[in-house]
This record gives structure tokens, sequence and C-alpha cells, in this order.
């Protein structure tokens, strides 16, 4: 992807640095999207007695969070003394981790907590989306509708195993030409087909071949932070299919703020409670237009089947019960639009971010592990063999003789000790 995400990395940075008034340092993935471990590497490189002394933050806040993914995978192979997350079990000065994040009413969350990272919430995808789609406010849509329904279904593994039975249920609810939409019949990340696929959630595998009734999808994986002007033209209601929704998690992407940018009225299939999340950051939604009970069912199967129930209700309706609703509704989604691109939400967003980041810098500043990073020195340095390797390293980003005496004296006059 080109989108220059470190941009956003450096921003959260210096905030993170004004509230700590020295270092912190910023892990994240790259290139964007990775979730190889490998690749969660710093934003700046930093030297090794930085790396010691200062806090870390690791970024985790544009997927979902995964915990057991990566107790599984094979660890990497690295220099015996790379600084990494919680699977290598680092031993810096500061015992706690913090980890950014864009999730709520999560257990991984909760995982992580029990294992020395420190929870930092931020909605990063508002501000990326905002990013992404400023062009949009710019626009007026010329709205020249020839179909009910824009949807967008494009990777289907994994978590978003659920779209394949979407498109189905959509078939056979008789909404096929009410809605402008493709399949992949081929997985982008898997290169394998639906009908060979292993689904972890057997609920959402299908009966019906979805290509010989829908046009196959051409768009690459990172369209999602793009738009076509034409399509929101000829659609009057987007079905946003979010990245979460068999979960319990609150995880928006900038798939639900896409239609919110374009000024387009929508249905959004996520998780229970998502359009709830929507109106805490002061969005308006439709359920005084048309029927959002689809958002308090838990169920996903019964969640899914409600939103499609509600698709053919507005598909029936006569045109000036039709005429009428989706007037109201572009009255809405009118609204919305200027308020996701008002300063208002915008500093919203900030004013979280940073009041997080406190609590979780506070946390760590009493988290100090001094005793701790003696003691293992004092382990490692027992052993010649590690005494001989570190006296041949003359690079500030691996440790050195030199650089280990600095740190303890540091510490010891910390610890007020001779």
């Amino acid at each position: 992807m080109t989108v220059p995400l470190d941009r956003l990395y450096h921003f959260v940075e210096d905030i993170a640095q004004r509230i700590f008034e020295d270092c912190v340092i910023i892990y994240r993935f790259y290139p964007h999207g990775s979730k190889n471990i490998n690749n969660m590497t710093q934003l700046k490189q930093h030297a090794w007695t930085a790396v010691q002394l200062c806090p870390a933050l690791y970024c985790n806040d544009q997927e979902p969070l995964d915990y057991d993914y990566y107790e599984t995978v094979e660890k990497p192979s690295a220099e015996p003394f790379r600084p990494l997350p919680h699977f290598l079990k680092a031993v810096p000065v500061y015992n706690k981790f913090l980890l950014l994040h864009s999730e709520q009413h999560s257990d991984e969350v909760k995982k992580y907590q029990q294992d020395r990272f420190i929870p930092v919430y931020w909605w990063s995808h508002a501000v990326i989306a905002r990013d992404w789609f400023r062009y949009a406010q710019h626009l007026d849509v010329k709205k020249r509708s020839r179909k009910t329904f824009l949807i967008y279904n494009r990777a289907w593994s994994g978590t978003r195993e659920y779209r394949l039975k979407f498109a189905e249920l959509v078939l056979e609810t008789g909404l096929g030409d009410q809605c402008q939409t493709s399949i992949s019949p081929v997985e982008p990340e898997l290169g394998q087909h639906y009908h060979s696929y292993q689904f972890k959630n057997p609920a959402w595998r299908t009966h019906t071949v979805l290509e010989d009734y829908f046009p196959v999808n051409t768009a690459a994986s990172h369209y999602s932070a793009d738009f076509d002007i034409d399509d929101y033209d000829s659609t009057d209601i987007e079905v946003v299919l979010e990245t979460l929704f068999d979960d319990k998690r609150w995880h928006l992407t900038e798939k639900s703020l896409r239609p919110i940018a374009l000024g387009q009225p929508f249905i959004l299939a996520g998780t229970a409670g998502s359009l709830a999340y929507l109106r805490s950051y002061g969005f308006k939604t439709f359920g005084n237009i048309w029927d959002e009970h689809y958002d308090l069912i838990t169920d996903p199967e019964k969640r899914l089947q409600a939103i499609v129930d509600l698709m053919n209700q507005i598909a029936n309706c006569t045109p000036e019960i039709r005429e009428k609703k989706l007037a109201q509704a572009q009255a809405i989604a009118d609204y919305n639009k200027r308020h996701f691109f008002s300063q208002a939400f915008f500093d919203r967003i900030v004013d979280e971010l940073t009041t997080n980041l406190k609590i979780g810098l506070d946390q760590v500043a009493h988290c100090t592990n001094y005793q701790g990073w003696l003691d293992h020195w004092d382990r490692k340095l027992a052993n010649p063999d590690i005494v001989n390797y570190l006296a041949d390293r003359h690079s500030p980003f691996s440790p050195n003789l030199p650089d280990i005496d600095h740190i303890k004296t540091l510490i010891h006059t910390k610890l007020n000790t001779p």
C-alpha cells in the first residue's frame, strides 16, 4: 500500500514524547498491513542504550489483535538481544510495554494485559480515513441511482468468512439485481477457492456457485483505502461488510467511514453494538427511518439474516415511501459527512489518544525493573562466551560492554547504591 502511514506514527510519537518529556520508542508493522512479527520494527532506529532506557509503544492499531497467533507462529531468528514484543520477553529498564490498539469490548486486550502490556486505545481508523478520503469532502455526489445497494465484497478469509454467506443470502432473498457488487471466488491472500477452503465457522460455508451470479472482483486488496465516485452516484445505500462480524469486539475500520465521508446512507454489517459505537463519536444512524435492531443481535447468524431482511424491506417499499425514506436518510448522511470532516471530531479522536497515552505512560513510569535488569546482565556476563561476544561489538545498535557499564552506573545512581 502506498499510503504514507509512517506519518501517522510520527504523529503518535510526537504526542507520546510531549507527554513523557523524553524519548518513547515506537514499533510498528512495516510494510503496513503485515502480520509477520519480523516486520514489527522501530519507526526510527534507536541506539541500544535508548532501547533499554526508554518506554516502548508497540502499534497494533490497524488490524484486530490476535494474541494467540503470535504464540503459535515460528519465532523470528534475530540477534540474541534484539528487542521484540511479548513472545521474546525483552528485559529493558521498564517492566511494562505500551500496546496501541483500536478495539473495545475485547478479550484480546485482556490477554496482552496479563503479559506485561499496558493497552492504549484510540480509533486510529478515524484519522486514517480522514486522510484517505479527504477529497470526498469537496465532492457533490449527483445521484443517478441504478441500484439500491452498494456492497464491496472482496477478501473473505479469516474473520471475513461471513461475507460469502451474506452473498448467498442476498441471492436467496432475490436481491441480486438490486445490488452493485462483485465476488472473489479465489481469496487473494490465499490463492484458494472458497469451495476448497476450511472454514473456521462452518455456518458461513456456501452451497452456491456465487461467481455464476455476481461479477468477479478485480480490485486490489487495498481498494478500501480509495473510493469510486461512480459507485456512489449510482446507488442509494451502502451495505458495509466490516472486518469483524462473528466476534464481540468493537473494531470499525475505514470501511465504515467511507460511506460517511461520501455522504451515503448505510447499513452496517459489523459486530453487535457497532452502530452504538458510531453514535458514541457523534454520528447519527438511521433507526428512525428503518429498523436497526439488527445491531443488538448477538448471534451472528441471526444478525446477518436480519440485515438481509432489512435490505429486502427497503427494496420492496412503494416508490412513495422509498423516496421519503431515502430523503430522510440523506439528511442524516449529510450531517454525518459534515461531522466526520469537522475539527471537533478530529479533536475528539486526538484528545482521546492523548488522554489514554498519558494514563499508559504514567503506569509505565511506575513499573521500573532496575534490579531485574541488573540481575539479567549479571547472569549474562557470568558466561565468558557472552563477554567475548560483547567485547567485539562496536555498533550503537547492539549491546557492548561500555554501554552495559554505563546503564549499570545510571541504575545504581537511581537506586542510590554504591
